[in-house]
């Protein structure tokens, strides 16, 4: 039961890494101007622009570009630590880790809570779960 348990937050952490994946590739070709998707892609890249205009605080200087090659980042480390630890190999939780870390440091970056943290708490407590789940039984 437990490693059932380990593979669907294994298999939820895949799904969030290659959403992260696609909608950054998105948004990183119409910042480029490689294609221009209408609606919500130019609504959402004109969001992440005042998003990063808006803020007094941007430690690392993101521009709209760097932030979506932040998110895909993001979206590989995840997406691969998912696949490390459905294999249970120790690789797979330190991305998971770094994963972790980067999507804390976007809020500290711009020094702004939002509703978004609540994802970030439910990624860490699956993280916990992930881990008791995958240890190797010994008796």
């Amino acid at each position: 039961m437990k490693r059932k348990l380990a593979i669907t937050i294994c298999l939820v952490f895949l799904a969030s890494g290659l959403i992260r994946i696609g909608v950054s590739l998105l948004m990183i070709g119409q910042a480029m101007g490689w294609w221009t998707f209408g609606g919500e892609a130019t609504e959402a890249l004109a969001d992440t622009q005042r998003f990063i205009a808006e803020r007094d605080a941007n430690l690392v200087g993101f521009t709209p570009l760097a932030y979506f090659g932040f998110i895909l980042f993001m979206g590989l480390t995840i997406s691969l630590g998912a696949i490390g630890q459905m294999w249970r190999r120790q690789w797979g939780l330190v991305l998971i880790g770094i994963y972790l870390l980067s999507h804390a440091a976007l809020f500290v970056n711009f020094m702004t809570i939002n509703p978004k943290i609540a994802l970030l708490g439910l990624a860490i407590i699956a993280t916990i779960i992930l881990v008791w789940a995958n240890r190797e039984e010994t008796g």
